[in-house]
């Protein structure tokens, strides 16, 4: 697994750095949201906070991208309003999803900043974390 960690944390940000200049950033969403809801796909943790309005913003390059949950599942949105936003650069945003770094430490070193509803920001975070947890294993087997 983290050779694969590598290899994303080495392609991703120049990945998305090109593609922010190509790609208008709704489009960027909805592949976010498609690779969320992919993990997501047996979870219901989120289901709650249906209509709840959520902010992506990474610092460099500068992007927001903005999600709704509805049924359990994020979908693009505009990014604003939003009631939890979640800022950062985009290496810390990989740490968090690819897990080489511990969240909680993302925060408290302010790399990652809540703002709005942190509660929220927790039940999402939990949520990806889970859902990345139950695909480890299928990763690792793929991707050693």
């Amino acid at each position: 697994m983290s050779r694969l960690s590598d290899i994303v944390s080495y392609a991703a940000p120049r990945a998305l750095d090109l593609g922010v200049r190509l790609v208008p950033p709704p489009a960027i969403a909805l592949g976010g949201a498609l690779m969320a809801n992919a993990l997501l796909v047996s979870d219901r943790s989120l289901a709650g906070l249906s209509g709840t309005r959520i902010c992506l913003e990474i610092s460099h390059p500068h992007l927001a991208l903005g999600f709704v949950i509805r049924g359990g599942r994020l979908w693009p949105a505009p990014p604003i309003p939003w009631k939890t936003c979640i800022r950062g650069d985009v290496q810390s945003f990989l740490a968090l999803l690819l897990q080489t770094e511990d969240a909680d430490a993302l925060f408290f070193d302010r790399r990652l900043c809540v703002e709005g509803d942190t509660g929220i920001a927790l039940q999402l975070r939990h949520a990806l974390e889970s859902a990345i947890y139950r695909h480890k294993k299928r990763l690792r087997a793929v991707f050693p």
